[in-house]
């Protein structure tokens, strides 16, 4: 249970995130700009992680 609630943290802590990047376009941020190429990098990795912590979060709870 105790690790349920790390997951959960951790998942609230990557959507907030994901929030600061959500807006990331060429419109925004420039066309082919490093600028935009780091917000699309960095939601990449913030969606494969939060994809592997609800995994984890389903697996525990279908364990108890």
């Amino acid at each position: 249970m105790e690790c349920i609630k790390q997951l959960l943290k951790k998942l609230n802590k990557i959507e907030k995130e994901l929030q600061k990047v959500r807006g990331a376009s060429p419109l925004s941020d420039g066309w082919q700009t490093q600028r935009l190429a780091k917000k699309q990098r960095k939601w990449d990795e913030l969606a494969k992680e939060k994809i592997n912590i609800l995994i984890k979060i389903n697996e525990y709870e279908s364990k108890s």
